[in-house]
This record gives structure tokens, C-alpha cells and sequence, in this order.
């Protein structure tokens, strides 16, 4: 028998399939797709390279990343469960807890860092009220209280290891569709004169500087960071866009 052979121990660390360039991370993110044991709210091959990726640059595996991470309106969010587990292995520490009861009910969360600093923060019924979430059909009828659990514990952990989560929102406060925006209305402006249809320039414009930017790597490594660095806004491109990014990309 020619090749290689792996002897593999029982009981030995388990090692996750993890890919070293643009490439590989799409003809797993196909795979994976094509199989059709994906999360139905990440069905294409698109989505999972993101949040694959995405995965890679917080440093989880893979397969945990996504079924951890979801694409919610271009953006890639996190599972509030999976939070816990990303900052103690981090070193952080969280505890989380409840106060008060009926209208008076609160969830708090506290996130101490690795130097020993706490941020804590809540969410309690009156800031639901007030966001149009109290009483919501869904999640925020059936579980009231795991509901203000994951807002106390979105608005801790990005306060608080925002170095950790590089900005990920968890995916339960982006799914609210009733959150409100409250910044001041600019005042009205007279509209423009209506313009006749134009080529979307700005995605052109954006596959041209993508090119120009692979084509100045050198070496894998750097093609593969300039990659996750612009997971977010490949995300946004059409599906043709994002098939000439890949393209781009890919590692010879």
C-alpha cells in the first residue's frame, strides 16, 4: 500500500477541518451548502463563506461558526449563546443575573476582562416598552425573560469586549424588527429631480480596487486577511458581485 498513513489515538484531541485560503473556504461553504444540513437561514454558499470567515477572524472553527453566526440584512450577527463560550475561552469572565419581578423586571449582565476591569449593563421591562418589544409576538411572548437576558447581555459583551466580538451584533437584537431608531429626523429637504437608471458604479468601482488590492498581496496569507477584512462588504455585493470576489480571491 503507497501514501501516507495517520495513526490517530483513541481519546486524542479532536481536530476541526480548518481552511487556509479563500478557495478552500468556498468549496466548503458549496459543500456544505449543496448537502443541505445548512441552517435554513444560511442556505447558500455565499452566506457560509461569510460567516466561515467571518468564524475565522474570531477565531471558531468552521462547522461552529455556522451554525453560531448568521447573516441578518448583509451583516453578520452572532447567536447569543455562543457568546459565553467566545469570551471564557478569552479569558473574560460572565455572570449574569435577574432582578425584580412583573413590571419591575430586569436582566443584568456583568463582564469582567482579563485585567480585571467590569462593565455591567441591563434591560429591563421598561426599556423593552419603550423599543416596542413588551409583548411582542415570538420569542419575546413565550420567553420574556431569555429575551432580556440576551439584550442585558448584547449591550455587556460589546461594551466590554468589543476587542473579542469586533463588532458583531448578537442576531436576536437584529431579528427585532420593531427597534426604533431614535436619532432627530434631519430636517426635510427639497428631493432631487428624479434621475433615469444608472449601472451600479459603486460595486464596479469596488471589484476594481478589490483586484488591484489582491494582485498587490504577496503572499497567501495576506490574500487571505485582505479576505475576511472585507467579508462584511462582499456580503452586500449582488450574487454576480460576489462570484467575481471569489474569483478575485482565489488562491492560485
Amino acid at each position: 500500500m503507497t501514501g501516507n498513513v495517520v495513526a490517530l489515538k483513541v481519546g486524542g484531541p479532536i481536530m476541526g477541518i480548518v481552511p487556509q485560503n479563500i478557495d478552500e473556504i468556498f468549496r466548503l461553504a458549496t459543500g456544505i451548502a449543496k448537502s443541505g444540513l445548512a441552517p435554513p437561514s444560511m442556505a447558500t454558499a455565499e452566506k457560509l463563506m461569510v460567516a466561515i470567515m467571518t468564524g475565522l477572524e474570531l477565531g471558531l472553527p468552521p462547522m461552529f461558526a455556522i451554525n453560531k453566526i448568521a447573516v441578518i440584512n448583509g451583516k453578520p450577527t452572532l447567536w447569543g449563546d455562543a457568546i459565553p463560550a467566545l469570551l471564557w475561552s478569552r479569558g473574560f469572565k460572565l455572570k449574569e443575573w435577574g432582578e425584580g419581578e412583573g413590571s419591575g423586571l430586569a436582566a443584568v449582565c456583568s463582564v469582567t476582562r482579563p485585567d480585571g476591569s467590569t462593565i455591567e449593563r441591563r434591560f429591563d421591562v421598561q426599556d423593552a416598552i419603550a423599543a416596542g418589544l413588551w409583548g411582542k409576538a415570538g420569542p419575546w411572548k413565550q420567553y420574556p425573560a431569555r429575551m432580556l437576558q440576551m439584550r442585558a447581555r448584547g449591550f455587556a459583551a460589546r461594551d466590554g469586549a468589543a476587542d473579542v466580538l469586533g463588532g458583531l451584533y448578537l442576531r436576536e437584537e437584529l431579528e427585532d424588527e420593531q427597534m426604533k431608531d431614535i436619532t432627530p429626523a434631519p430636517a426635510e429637504v427639497p428631493m432631487p429631480p428624479e434621475m433615469p437608471d444608472e449601472p451600479d458604479t459603486a460595486e464596479a468601482e469596488f471589484l476594481s480596487k478589490l483586484r488591484t488590492d489582491a494582485n498587490n498581496c504577496e503572499s497567501e496569507a495576506e490574500l487571505i486577511q485582505l479576505g475576511v477584512n472585507l467579508a462584511g462588504s462582499i456580503s452586500q455585493l449582488s450574487a454576480d458581485g460576489q462570484a467575481e470576489a471569489v474569483k478575485i480571491l482565489a488562491v492560485e
